[in-house]
């Protein structure tokens, strides 16, 4: 079930709400999202909470206010800031669909419910807008994206000698030695083909990933009696292995990036948000404070609770495109940019089952498309997306607020407009 819901999951989703329109009452008026938080206080309908921040149109604030619902540890800017030229392409009417669905750039924007979006050509900025109450120096959350940044961190300490990959979970996290990570590497740990059993899948109600949520703090409704609150207990309750033997599929799960987020901190004997905070926003001439937000018991929530500004971001993915170098400072070694362009294991990518994006692979919790345009990916629920074309000099970002948490109803959009702006990019003079 879990498969068919990833393929095609419009088609399932489509079909459960034309039945549930079918036997529901007549819906209230809809929220106007420009009104949501306005007034003191705001009316009930209007107001946003842990208890539904995740609605939409709700999603629209709180991805851009997580600092104002949840507790986070903040990334302050230092220093001089990295200036981005500005070499501006008129993109709204290029179109990206197909013969049978045109669409253009502006239309793909609102179609996907992108809040921001930015590219950059060359080091330039060619697009750049902000859209539903976005501004410039606003931390949006990343979802998932930010598992690549906790996979950047483990890269480089592997990279400088301070994180072993081939040894085992156990060796590194005596506190999971009782659990399904302990034999597991660092490496399979990192690439998430470690063979945990937990299943992820937001249309499955009984998907474990809702137990995980609950546990840390972003849905009380989902606490469950018995559990341990917060991740790190939650990370030793799971005992179940997959019968395939370690490092042979790919299976995307959260709890491995909290585990892999665990060993590095424990190399390194800083936390992500400290590493991130010395290795980036005090040398890559960030512009804006970003946060990471903290579990019940103040462990971050490295799996998904970062939030960043548009152009930070950007930064980040142009350093990455430069081979981790800026100016004469040498941010992250180069090799491991190297490493992420070649990509992890095809055949483990293959084992997983995802078929929509066949040929693909996943090292240090980015993903690598080797196809043309080549790409590796940083990518969130709800649009967030963080793409390098090494290529082509091309950095995109992108923030969303899509109503529903899955891949597939933004990416063949992105896909599509992508190649279409690359083309454009490749054959057209800046103004």
């Amino acid at each position: 079930m879990s498969k068919l819901l990833s393929i095609v999951p419009g088609a399932a989703l489509a079909l459960a709400a034309l039945s549930a329109v079918a036997q529901a009452p007549p819906a209230a008026p809809p929220l106007e999202p420009a009104r949501l938080m306005q007034g003191f206080p705001p009316p009930p309908e209007y107001r946003i909470h842990i208890g539904n921040w995740q609605r939409w149109p709700q999603k629209i604030w709180s991805f851009q206010n997580t600092r104002e619902l949840f507790p986070t540890r903040a990334l302050t800017p230092r220093g001089l800031v990295w200036a981005l030229p500005e070499a501006r392409r008129p993109l709204d009417a290029l179109q990206v669909g197909t013969a049978d669905a045109p669409m253009t750039w502006a239309q793909m924007l609102a179609a996907t419910h992108t809040d921001a979006v930015l590219v950059l050509h060359q080091g330039r900025i060619v697009e750049e807008r902000y859209l539903n109450g976005m501004k410039p120096e606003t931390p949006h959350l990343m979802f998932s994206a930010t598992k690549s940044m906790v996979g950047l961190m483990g890269a480089v300490l592997v990279a400088e000698g301070k994180l072993d990959p081939d040894a085992r979970v156990a060796a590194l996290l005596p506190e999971l030695a009782d659990s399904a990570w302990a034999d597991a590497t660092v490496r399979q740990v990192l690439d998430m083909t470690d063979g945990v059993r937990f299943t992820e899948v937001y249309t499955d109600p009984k998907s474990d990933i809702f137990a995980y949520v609950g546990a840390m703090g972003w849905a009380p409704e989902l606490v469950k009696p018995g559990n341990p609150t917060g991740i790190l207990g939650m990370l030793g309750t799971l005992k179940g292995r997959h019968d395939e033997p370690r490092g042979t599929a790919f299976r995307y799960r959260s709890p491995a990036t909290d585990v892999a987020g665990w060993l590095a901190s424990r190399a390194a004997q800083q936390s992500i948000t400290q590493w991130l905070q010395e290795r980036l926003w005090n040398r890559l001439g960030m512009e804006h404070e970003g946060n990471v937000m903290l579990d019940p018991l103040g462990t971050e929530v490295t799996f998904a609770g970062m939030s960043t500004s548009l152009r930070d971001l950007g930064r980040i993915g142009q350093m990455l495109l430069q081979r981790g170098r800026v100016g004469e400072q040498q941010i992250i070694p180069a090799r491991v940019v190297d490493d992420l362009i070649r990509g992890g294991d095809p055949r483990a990518f293959e084992a997983s089952g995802i078929t929509y994006r066949k040929g693909w692979s996943y090292r240090d919790q980015w993903w690598i498309n080797p196809q043309k345009p080549r790409s590796f990916a940083a990518m969130g629920a709800y649009g967030q997306r963080l793409y390098v074309f090494p290529d082509h000099q091309t950095v995109v970002v992108m923030f969303g607020s899509h109503p529903q948490p899955i891949a597939a109803l933004v990416d063949p959009s992105h896909a599509r407009a992508f190649a279409a702006m690359i083309d454009l990019l490749g054959s057209t003079p800046a103004r």
